[in-house]
């Protein structure tokens, strides 16, 4: 457990911040027009998909953008995991680029939850519980044994941005998309508030997410709508 004191919601503070704060909206994506549709090549009269070049363009000016504040992250992180009912919890060790989830951690474990972290291995993925260490990439990484991915409740995946038909966008090597495929609990990719776009471009090997968290809004995708 972290040394530090967490500070858990109450209920009616926790239906303010919702209130303020988890809208279903999808404002963002406005502000990444311009930049989307620079990225696609028209022709007669049609808009043609990317191209892989593009999409690497698409992740370099995302990047270039980042970090943002992760302010309001924490209580949407918490609403999704009320609603799911989620006891085992597959979330990740964010980088400084990447959304901040390190609270909504302390969290899961402090109320008695399982949290599992990913580990790279080979060309997938795996989770497991337990202390981290420096591995892969830079990120901290579980020691514990490899956790069966059927018994994973709700999983967060770190993306660069996400669409309005829950397609992903990763940083481009696959590790999620292999792994995704094989996990049926709810998925829900987070990203910084101006990550959402109405259409990605999407390959053969894509796994879509059901929804996308971001520190002001919680977009669903797919299922029972839980707003």
């Amino acid at each position: 457990f972290p040394s530090h004191d967490i500070l858990f919601p109450s209920h009616d503070s926790l239906q303010q911040v919702i209130q303020d704060r988890v809208i279903k909206s999808r404002e963002s994506s406005n502000s990444n027009l311009a930049m989307f549709e620079s990225l696609f090549v028209p022709h007669a009269g049609k808009i043609t998909a990317m191209q892989s070049s593009d999409k690497a363009n698409l992740r370099q000016q995302i990047q270039s953008n980042r970090p943002h504040s992760s302010d309001g992250l924490f209580a949407n992180l918490v609403r999704i995991a009320m609603e799911t009912q989620a006891h085992v919890i597959a979330s990740y060790s964010p980088l400084q680029s990447e959304p901040d989830v390190r609270e909504f951690n302390d969290w899961v474990l402090a109320t008695g939850r399982e949290l599992l972290l990913p580990r790279v291995v080979s060309d997938s993925l795996e989770f497991a519980k337990g202390q981290t260490t420096p591995g892969s990439f830079g990120l901290q990484e579980p020691t514990d044994s490899a956790e069966s991915l059927g018994k994973i409740e709700l999983i967060l995946v770190p993306a660069l941005a996400v669409d309005s038909r829950g397609n992903r966008l990763g940083k481009g090597k696959g590790y999620y998309d292999r792994v995704l495929g094989e996990i049926s609990c709810p998925k829900f990719a987070v990203i910084f508030d101006g990550e959402f776009f109405e259409e990605l471009p999407v390959e053969a090997h894509d796994q879509k997410v059901a929804g996308a968290v971001s520190p002001l809004a919680i977009n669903y995708f797919s299922g029972p709508a839980l707003l």
